[in-house]
């Protein structure tokens, strides 16, 4: 069990949230949504969290700073993040003048922060032990030679567990050969952009040539640029002139397909997922994110202004009850709908919405899977198209008292 609670810290006024295997943010523009998904990528990476319990506020303003969210850091705030799992409990309380950790086993309360760093490693899941061993073996056995800065970032990318995926994934597909080179700079741009910039490399390596049946097209890597092939025309051209939504979609897949297969990350989070694709492919993604990434105890948050994704994921929630109803009697015609990995649980998954009230002065951050049901409640589901639809109501109304 997970819960976030956040006060008072930038846009987000007051919210609490029960994190579960897959998570859904849906609201407007500067609502809060990418502010709340990067302090669940900091609560949920476990090198982050030791940060801040072995540094204090100090490390918790680090961490804020990787993420950008040190904008806020004069907030007057209160944040805490709550996590119980094989009989460890831990609760952060953070303030914008300390840190405080409670953490017990059991019945035991320990309070050496040596054992309690020890402690949350031991929870940390290795996907790949045997691959996991072999680089821990190989950065041991570098350390003499190394920098001490070029030691801890490569001790870094081998213990995260959280990984952020940006919405600003265009950037880089436009400017692939200036990816190397961003490290350079790295004290001008966000750690969580340049995480996400060494890992798209490194994807792309692993990945020199990636057919993705999704986008209807091929992509490929030369060790110096990228380039696509429409599978429609069978014209190859430079990544950079596809349309947006592959040059947005092809750096997500890519890392995704990375980061489950080569490391050992547990929390993804993926920020509009959605950005520049037609409807259907909107759902076709958000499948291929949850089969990818949805198993071996991996959690998934999705930040979306998409009420297509909103209506997926209830179809998941649908297809979970009538597997929890009829069991696998149903497995042959499921399957001709919706693929039974994608298929969820009201325990499984959180949706929130977030957005302002009518007077635009109170923030809310609420639940919209009915507790009764399981599944989302229609006035979320309904709220764009009813909102089009008293809106179209009152244009006829206008037309027929003109032709009176």
């Amino acid at each position: 069990m997970r819960k976030l609670i956040i006060k008072n810290f930038g846009p987000v006024i007051n919210s609490e949230l029960e994190l579960k295997a897959v998570n859904l943010l849906i609201g407007e523009q500067s609502i809060g949504k990418s502010t709340i998904a990067k302090l669940i990528t900091i609560m949920t990476d476990i090198f982050s969290l030791n940060m801040v319990i072995r540094y204090g506020h100090k490390g918790w303003s680090d961490q804020l700073k990787s993420y950008g969210l040190d904008i806020y850091s004069k907030d007057d705030y209160h944040i805490q993040y709550e996590w119980f799992e094989k009989e460890i409990h831990l609760i952060l309380t953070i303030t914008n003048k300390e840190a405080s950790i409670s953490l017990t086993k059991g019945k035991t309360s320990i309070k050496d922060t040596d054992k309690i760093t020890k402690t949350l490693a031991g929870l940390k899941p290795i996907f790949h032990q045997e691959q996991f061993l072999s680089q821990l073996k190989d950065l041991v056995d570098n350390a003499k030679g190394a920098k001490p800065k070029d030691l801890i970032s490569s001790l870094q990318q081998l213990v995260f567990n959280s990984i952020y995926i940006p919405a600003e994934r265009n950037f880089f597909s436009f400017f692939s050969k200036a990816l190397p080179a961003l490290n350079l700079v790295r004290e001008s741009i966000p750690q969580n952009l340049l995480r996400f910039s060494l890992e798209y490399q490194n994807a792309k390596s692993a990945y020199n040539n990636y057919d993705s049946p999704l986008l209807n097209v091929s992509y490929e890597y030369d060790g110096s640029d990228d380039y696509f092939t429409d599978h429609s025309s069978n014209q190859r051209n430079r990544l950079s002139y596809a349309s947006s939504g592959i040059q947005s979609t092809i750096p997500l897949l890519l890392v995704l397909q990375y980061a489950v297969n080569k490391r050992e990350y547990s929390s993804f989070v993926i920020e509009e997922p959605e950005t520049n694709l037609f409807p259907d492919k909107q759902v076709s993604l958000l499948r291929h994110i949850l089969k990818t990434v949805n198993s071996d105890g991996r959690t998934l948050t999705i930040t979306t202004h998409s009420p297509y994704l909103l209506s997926a994921l209830n179809n998941s929630l649908f297809a979970g009850l009538l597997i929890k109803k009829y069991g696998e009697g149903i497995d042959k015609e499921l399957a001709e709908i919706i693929d039974k990995d994608c298929c969820l649980t009201q325990d499984e998954c959180s949706v929130y919405s977030l957005g302002e009230s009518v007077n635009g002065k109170d923030f809310y951050c609420k639940s919209v899977v009915d507790p009764e049901t399981g599944m989302i409640d229609s006035n979320a589901l309904d709220g764009v198209s009813l909102l089009l639809s008293a809106e179209f109501s009152k244009l006829e109304d206008l037309l027929l008292s003109h032709n009176q």
